[in-house]
């Protein structure tokens, strides 16, 4: 009977640990949801940190220097709002104040074209006492993505404010990436000048490492304050607030 009790008890003890082990094992449930949480918190914090860098095949092709041996596609657009210089829009002017400390001592000269071949040069600045010059490229998912918020500003815009645009993987004289260029702009409905780089844009934009970007220049072609490279848009009306009263 003792080496039967003994038994018996051994047997118990065995049962009561393996009921507390059981006891704290998480729920398979409740650990998927902690594991699917923690992914979409991860997945996030990816989103909001990440960094859009110009890919280095596309960052190599922006300066044309020379020229290039590429050949351009061929194909046909359709002519778009985003053809016609900018004029800005029907809203009422406002008052401009940029201090001089911030304007760079030297003036952006340059030359080139339209996504439909028309030629243009620093004297888009002449008319507007403040320029936002909008840096973005078609692979760039975060300049489409914010393509409709320059879109809806350009129809509030001041009139004596400007916006226009540049292509960084669309180069003057080439046809590349234009179809891709009309549709991003068509689908937002931007109706704002949009330039091709050429070598005398990429000597004024050769700083940015990222898109979008973005910077201000006035009426006289002097860059103000600091170019923000890998601007959002929130980040270029922001500044331009600044200067505006």
């Amino acid at each position: 009977m003792k080496k039967f009790a003994k038994i018996l008890i051994i047997i118990l003890a065995v049962l009561g640990v393996l009921f507390l082990v059981l006891m704290f094992l998480p729920d398979d449930d409740d650990s998927a949801e902690v594991n699917g949480q923690a992914s979409e918190e991860t997945q996030a914090d990816g989103e909001a940190s990440a960094v859009f860098e110009i890919p280095e095949s596309q960052g190599q092709g922006i300066a044309i220097a020379g020229g290039s041996e590429s050949e351009g596609t061929g194909s046909e657009n359709t002519a778009d709002p985003a053809d016609t210089p900018a004029t800005g829009s029907n809203g009422a002017a406002v008052t401009v104040s940029i201090p001089d400390s911030e304007l760079s001592e030297g003036t952006i000269s340059f030359k080139t074209t339209t996504l439909d071949g028309s030629s243009l040069d620093e004297s888009i600045f002449s008319d507007y006492d403040i320029t936002v010059v909008h840096v973005w490229g078609t692979f760039c998912g975060p300049c489409i993505a914010e393509m409709g918020d320059y879109a809806a500003f350009y129809k509030e815009i001041p009139s004596n404010v400007n916006l226009i645009g540049v292509v960084c993987d669309v180069y003057d004289g080439l046809d590349n990436n234009v179809d891709s260029a009309y549709d991003i702009l068509n689908s937002a409905g931007a109706g704002f000048t949009n330039l091709r780089t050429s070598d005398s844009i990429y000597n004024v934009t050769a700083s940015f490492q990222y898109v979008p970007s973005s910077f201000f220049v006035d009426s006289n072609g002097h860059v103000i304050g600091e170019m923000l490279d890998g601007a959002s848009f929130e980040d270029t009306i922001t500044r331009l607030n600044s200067y505006l009263e």
